[in-house]
């Protein structure tokens, strides 16, 4: 422990004289960035095209543009460069003599769409994507255009998919969902339709995030376009060719209809846009209930039957994009999410009466603004409100439980509501200086939650097997020599069919208790079903990427969180992480990238 120790301050002693040392670095090696946006030739961005900068010399840098078609090359010596841009369905781009220097940092290219498009496999391309970057790990996936396409139309499926894709995650919670930088527990997947790229895994040991990058699922959602263009779908899927049920008496009705689309189009010529997404699923799935009752002669009789559970959900998310100028663009998002399921609770041996309904809906505000402070530092600042409210409510009778026979009576509730209210505030910058990539920025959250939950207040009776009186044929106790009632073991449906049967008889409760009736436990809850928590928490941090060589890249990152209701405040989180590619030389791209890392993570 003592020589990780002196090797962690070693590291961020360095960290902390290059970032220092960065000023008199960049003048000394006279460096400097060039920038621009990528368009159409409609003005529409171009994103994740790559922009190359090759110098006299034959030394190149290749960047991709960002959702805003912004992209940004650093580290340019003053000289004359070929700028190519290429992206798919799009003519390449090239400029052949252009003069970088203090009077000429900002280049802006126009791609024009080809008509047809040759495609070609290489396969020693396979390894053209290796790099030293931090982002660039080999457990990364980003799916965009027409690797969307795959993924399923229906939200749920989408859901579970993504989850599959990104694999374990490493912590309690799951995999972890963001959208468009934002993830809550409560965070719903937008519609395909909507979706720009999906980012999976990606820069696991990144003092950015509070929870190892495993298991992490970044969404991102499709900007406005310069013309007015749409589209729309609608699946539908019903029960004629399935098979009934072997548990059920009747083939269930089952019916599944997706349908929605997107609308996009300028609302001000390069300087703003819309996008509008809207989607419905209306689902008819079905339960089976599989159980043995009492007819109303008291006859022990088996219940099957197939009931529907009706399930509905609708989203709707309208997207503004506003570019103020050059440097400066502003994206404001609402999404409306809400969701209803009927007869929640039946299946298995739970009847139909003990049906439940259940409500679902979610409003949360995006806002998020990003500047270019200059040729070589970002700012980003996001911030989200997302207001959340849950409702079941059921039948306020008893819930009869007869163990291994049927569930009845009422849910085990009477109505439970749950509001949440969500506050997420960010700001992030990143600046370069020679040869350090550095990132700093803060979180804080704020979350206020309401529930009152009625859980059990009618009570629960419980019948279970065990030993009664022997009955005869007129279900009257066979009395022993002794003068004692003859015991027999009785199952927990004969217990409930002598509680009713003699109850009929006007019987006292002891009398039937004597008789083998009664119920076996009853059970309630009472007290004040409110509850009220309030929570905020804080995360900052700050992260070096350092170019050591050009074949080995040093991740040094340093991360504090802290949060309101727990006392301890020493949460430091410090991460290290090294890229090495073995015999590449220069710019050349290497064949092989050995990775590896170490941190400290906090999971709620």
């Amino acid at each position: 422990m003592g020589t990780l120790a002196k090797l962690l301050r070693r590291c961020l002693t360095a960290t902390l004289l290059a970032a220092c040392l960065g000023p008199s670095l960049s003048a000394r090696q006279s460096d400097a960035a060039l920038s621009g946006r990528v368009l159409d030739q409609h003005g529409a961005v171009v994103v994740d095209a790559t922009v190359t900068a090759t110098s006299a010399g034959g030394a190149a840098k290749t960047v991709n543009t960002n959702e805003r078609g912004e992209y940004l090359i650093p580290d340019l010596a003053p000289g004359r460069y070929v700028v190519r841009a290429t992206a798919p369905g799009f003519a390449a781009f090239e400029q052949p003599d252009f003069e970088f220097g203090p009077a000429q940092r900002r280049l802006d290219i126009t791609l024009r769409v080809t008509l047809t498009e040759q495609e070609q496999i290489d396969i020693s391309s396979s390894a053209a994507g290796l790099s030293t970057d931090a982002e660039n790990n080999a457990s990364a996936l980003t799916l965009r255009g027409s690797e969307l396409d795959m993924l399923p139309d229906d939200p749920e499926e989408l859901t579970a998919v993504l989850r599959a894709m990104a694999g374990p995650a490493a912590g309690p919670g799951g995999a972890q969902i963001s959208v468009d930088g934002f993830s809550d527990a409560n965070q719903a997947v937008p519609s395909r339709g909507s979706i720009r790229e999906v980012r999976i895994n990606q820069n696991p040991f990144s003092a950015e995030n509070d929870r190892l990058g495993f298991g992490v699922i970044q969404i991102f959602t499709r900007p406005g376009t310069d013309k007015l263009r749409g589209q729309g779908f609608f699946n539908f899927t019903d029960e004629s060719l399935n098979s009934r049920n072997p548990f059920a008496a009747n083939r269930a009705d089952y019916q599944n209809r997706l349908f929605g689309g997107n609308l996009s189009g300028p609302i001000s010529a390069r300087r703003a846009s819309f996008f509008v997404s809207f989607e419905r699923r209306e689902l008819d799935e079905n339960a089976v209930v599989n159980a043995v009752i009492l007819d109303p002669a008291l006859n022990v009789t088996p219940f099957r039957q197939a009931l529907l559970t009706p399930q509905k959900r609708t989203s709707f998310s309208p997207r503004l994009d506003y570019q103020v100028n050059q440097n400066h663009t502003i994206v404001a998002r609402y999404s409306f999410f809400h969701g209803s399921s009927l007869n929640e609770g039946v299946g298995f041996f739970s009847l139909p009466e003990r049906a439940s309904d259940a409500r679902n809906t979610i409003h949360t505000f995006q806002f998020s603004e990003t500047a270019v402070l200059g040729p070589r530092v970002v700012n980003e600042f996001r911030t989200q409100f997302s207001a959340e409210h849950q409702e079941e409510t059921g039948n306020n009778i008893p819930t009869i439980d007869v163990l291994g026979a049927f569930t009845g009576g009422g849910p085990s509730f009477i109505s439970a509501d749950t509001f949440a209210k969500r506050l997420w505030l960010q700001d992030n910058v990143t600046w370069i200086r020679g040869n350090h990539t550095l990132r700093a920025g803060g979180r804080a959250r704020y979350t206020n939650f309401r529930d009152t939950t009625r859980s059990n207040f009618a009570g629960t009776y419980t019948f279970a097997g065990g030993f009664a009186p022997l009955l005869d044929a007129a279900d009257q106790p066979v009395v022993g020599d002794g003068g004692e009632f003859v015991l027999v073991p009785v199952s927990s449906i004969e217990r409930y069919r002598r509680t009713l049967l003699f109850q009929r008889l006007g019987l006292s409760p002891t009398e039937i208790r004597r008789r083998g009736g009664g119920a076996s436990q009853f059970s309630i809850n009472g007290g004040v079903p409110d509850l009220t928590v309030t929570l905020w928490d804080l995360g900052t941090f700050i992260q070096d990427d350092w170019r050591i060589r050009p074949n080995f890249t040093l991740s040094l990152g340093l991360r504090y969180e802290a949060q309101t209701n727990i006392g301890v405040r020493a949460n430091f989180a410090p991460r290290v992480a090294f890229a090495w590619a073995p015999g590449a030389t220069g710019n050349a791209t290497p064949k092989m990238v050995v990775r590896g890392g170490f941190g400290v993570f906090y999971d709620r």
